[in-house]
Formats: C-alpha cells, structure tokens, sequence
C-alpha cells in the first residue's frame, strides 16, 4: 500500500513538473528551462504566435508583444520665451521582428518600454520642444515632430525598436499666447492670398503683352509689304462699288494729277523701319513674358480660418495639380 501511494505522489510531482508553454498571436515567446532546485534558467528557443511547445519538461515562456503600439506621454514645459504649453506626445513603437531573445536579455523583456524608452524620449521631447517660441510650437508642429523623430531613430538605431512615428497633439496655450497665434496664421495666410493675387495678375499681364507684341508683328508685316499701286487698286474697287448702289452718292475728291481722273489716294509717306536693336530688344520681351505666359495658374490659397490654437496643427495637404494655361502663339 506505501509502495503505491509513493507512485501516485511521484506521478503527480512529475505531472507538475510538466507544462505546456503557449504563445499567442502576434507575439513571440522566449522560451526557457527552470530546473527544480539548484541551477540556472536556460535558454531555449524562439517562438511566433500563434504557437505551442506541447507538453515538455520544466519549460516556460515570456511573451513579448511585437505588434506595433502608440504609446502616450504628457507634458507641461516652459518653452524659449517662458510661456506655459502643454500637449502629448503619442509615439508608434515596434520590436523588430525575430528579437524577442535580444529583447527579453537586454532590454527588460515585455517591460522594455518602462525601462528603457519611456525616459529617453521623454527627455528628447524636452530638448527639442523648448527650442521654440510658444507660437513656433504651434505654427511649426510638423517642423518639431520631424526633430524628435530624428533623435529617437538616432537613439535607438541598431537595436530591435523601430520609432515608426510621432505625432503632437492636444496643445494648449495661455490665452494671451492663443490670441497672438491666431493673429500670427491669419497674417500668414493673407500673404498668401496676396502672393496668389500677384502671381494671377503677373500671369495675365505678360498673356496681354504677348498679344500685343503680335497684333505689332502683323501690323509690321501689312505695312512693309503694302505696294501703292494695290492701294490704289482696292480704292478704285471700292469706288465702283459705290457708283453701282442703288443710293447713289455724288463724291468730290482730289484728283490724281497724272489726269488719269481717278481719285489721290494718299501712299506715300515714311515708313518706320524697325532697326536690329529695335528687334532684339522685341525678340527679349517676347522670351521674357513667353516664359511668365507659360507658367501655370497658381492655386487659389485656402479661405478657412485660422485654427484654434488649442487643436494641433496638421501638415499642410499636398496641393492639387493645377492644369498648364497653354502659352499665347506669337
């Protein structure tokens, strides 16, 4: 009877002493062995989620979670000019693929955020933030995201975290400092409306000269090709037109005095002919306000209002593209 009671005691140590080891999707386990009394924990193996070791020896896991996550920190700093903001900082954080023994070794296992990120970053964001002005934080935010991304990439380069992104939001200022931001957008987007209205204007002036410059070249071309006796031809025409109408006309006109008893048509008279200079100087406005024809239409700057300056500001949307006004054919 004692013989089987000490089986049964030894099959249940043995049973306890089993395990099943389990790692659930997008994780990875690190798998180790625990010896009962005396000796050290031991590495493994590494395994991906979904995935079980089955029923084995004295073998347990630690499992890191790789998928990539936003991590979230306050802050309430002074900034260059000695004014109050506050915002957050939402970081998106992923473990290499691959690294959980590196991650579980090195860098606290599925706590590796708290131990090891956690205040580098915090400290990153107050270097760079306090750089700026209260306005600049807001005006700029793309400019200071793009700074703390740079230096936490730098930071953590050849380890097993990848800085996916950073965003700011949530800023908030003094009221005094809101008030100064909103005054500082609008400003800035009248400029623009100005610089469209510029641009706009400078494209129809230089349309208007090319115009002009041509209605010059054909009047040029008529006047330099013009012979009298076609001049005369063409009264002479115009004439017998009229002395055919049913409402006949009685004219008096000078006559021409070779006594042919046409009408004098007045063709003679200086020409003015344009000199080499006269059409270089032609040939370089042309050039000129073909290239300022050619541009295309600026886009028409953005009519909304300025944003409030406790919302933060999101990065200016890439421009649609405007279609090319076709240049004016001399």
């Amino acid at each position: 009877m004692s013989a089987l009671k000490a089986s049964v005691v030894l099959l249940l140590l043995v049973a306890a002493a089993c395990t099943n080891p389990e790692v659930p999707q997008g994780h990875e386990g690190y798998i180790y062995y625990r010896p009962i009394l005396f000796g050290q924990l031991e590495y493994r193996e590494s395994l991906r989620g979904p995935a079980t070791t089955g029923v084995s020896w004295r073998l347990y896991t630690e499992n890191v979670d790789m998928r990539a996550k936003s991590y979230k920190e306050d802050f309430e700093l002074l900034t260059s000019d000695n004014l109050s903001v506050s915002f957050e900082v939402n970081t998106r954080i992923k473990l290499k693929d691959g690294s959980v023994k590196e991650v579980v070794e090195q860098w606290g296992g599925k706590d590796w955020y708290e131990w090891n990120v956690k205040e580098p970053l915090r400290t990153i964001v107050r270097e760079q933030v306090t750089r700026f002005s209260a306005t600049a934080i807001q005006v700029e935010t793309p400019v200071v995201r793009e700074l703390i991304a740079e230096k936490l990439g730098a930071k953590f380069d050849g380890s097993p975290i990848m800085i996916e992104s950073v965003d700011i939001g949530q800023i908030q200022f003094p009221s005094e400092v809101a008030e100064a931001i909103s005054r500082k957008i609008a400003k800035k987007q009248e400029l623009e409306r100005q610089e469209y209205v510029l641009a706009k204007a400078t494209k129809e002036a230089a349309i208007r000269v090319l115009e002009a410059l041509r209605v010059a070249k054909q009047q040029q071309i008529i006047s330099s090709t013009l012979d009298p006796l076609y001049v005369q031809q063409r009264a002479v025409q115009v004439y017998r037109a009229i002395g055919a109408s049913s409402n006949r006309t009685v004219l008096v006109l000078p006559n021409m005095p070779e006594g042919t008893g046409l009408p004098q048509v007045l063709t003679e008279g200086k020409r003015k002919t344009l000199t080499p200079d006269d059409e270089k100087l032609l040939a370089e406005m042309e050039a000129r306000y073909m290239q300022e024809a050619r541009k295309p239409a600026p886009d028409e700057p953005p009519t909304t209002d300025a944003p409030a300056p406790d919302a933060p500001v999101a990065p200016p949307a890439a421009p649609a593209p405007s279609t090319p006004t076709p240049p004016v054919a001399p």
